[in-house]
């Protein structure tokens, strides 16, 4: 009897020992984890932040933190476009928004004031697609919506309307009518509104109704209240012209001497009126050919 005792609790420890044996088996030695687990590398720069360089391991990317406040990017950090342009739309920019915060005295309250810039597309399925840089605004929780203000390709601002120029800015005024063969758009880029009682001297393209590209300059006087801009216009080309210098005499008038010049009459070889205009990429990028 005490024989058969001994043998069932042998066979019980027996029983005991190959589950204990099996159990370690099919756990997993967390000192020694699978190399495809392993996602360390050694060395790192100092304040840089981790970027998986492949599924298993970290290096140091081109981002590093100073201090706390600041974040440095040691390359280009590209905003790409929200989708792919198609024949129907293009795609903006992802944007970059600068959140400013202001009290208002109404709510008693601090409202968030953001700036967005983004790049847009222009000229969409045209052979001239290009794009535009864009000022973007919102206060509080209003989306961010266009200011007017952006930079084209070229370099050429188109500014918001009701923007003013004051003695010293440059603008760009239009006429519609009668140059040459029909309706046409004169540009006076970038020339510098004189001070009071003063002129000053521009040059120019004009633009006709026919796209020919004409060489224009002139002059800019300020009247001496400041209120009258007399522009004058003298273009030369024997295509059109002959040989004979065509001078038309533009005026824009603003309601005080710091506004912004509006409307306008003009005399001579233009059948149309004049009035400042926003300046556009259409009208500045003209290239520098004639018929």
């Amino acid at each position: 009897m005490k024989i058969y005792i001994a043998r069932v609790v042998a066979a019980f420890w027996l029983l005991v020992l190959s589950l204990t044996s099996l159990t370690l088996a099919q756990t997993p030695d967390q000192t020694n984890p699978p190399a495809s687990s392993n996602v360390t590398t050694t060395g790192g720069t100092v304040n840089a932040i981790p970027l998986f360089t492949t599924t298993t391991n970290i290096q140091s990317s081109i981002l590093t933190q100073t201090g706390t406040t600041g974040v440095n990017v040691l390359g280009k950090l590209t905003l790409p476009a929200t989708g792919v342009a198609t024949s129907a739309a293009g795609a903006n920019s992802r944007p970059e928004g600068f959140v400013a915060s202001a009290f208002n005295s109404t709510t008693s309250a601090p409202v968030a004031q953001t700036f967005q810039l983004q790049a847009e597309p222009a000229g969409n399925n045209t052979a001239g697609a290009s794009g535009t840089l864009n000022l973007l605004f919102g206060s509080g929780t209003a989306a961010a919506t266009e200011t007017g203000l952006k930079i084209s390709s070229k370099g050429v601002i188109t500014f918001a309307p009701g923007q003013t120029f004051p003695a010293g800015g440059t603008f760009c005024i239009a006429t519609a009518g009668g140059f040459g063969n029909g309706g046409t758009t004169f540009v006076g880029p970038a020339f510098t509104v004189p001070a009071v009682n003063k002129c000053a001297q521009w040059s120019g393209f004009t633009k006709t109704a026919s796209t020919v590209i004409l060489n224009t300059s002139g002059a800019a006087c300020l009247s001496t209240t400041g209120k009258t801009l007399t522009v004058s216009v003298s273009s030369l080309d024997p295509a059109f012209f002959g040989t004979t210098a065509v001078t038309d005499y533009i005026q824009l008038t603003r309601a005080s001497s710091s506004g912004t010049f509006t409307g306008g009459t003009d005399q001579g070889q233009f059948g149309g009126s004049a009035s400042q205009i926003t300046c556009t990429s259409d009208l500045l990028s003209l290239p520098d050919v004639h018929d």
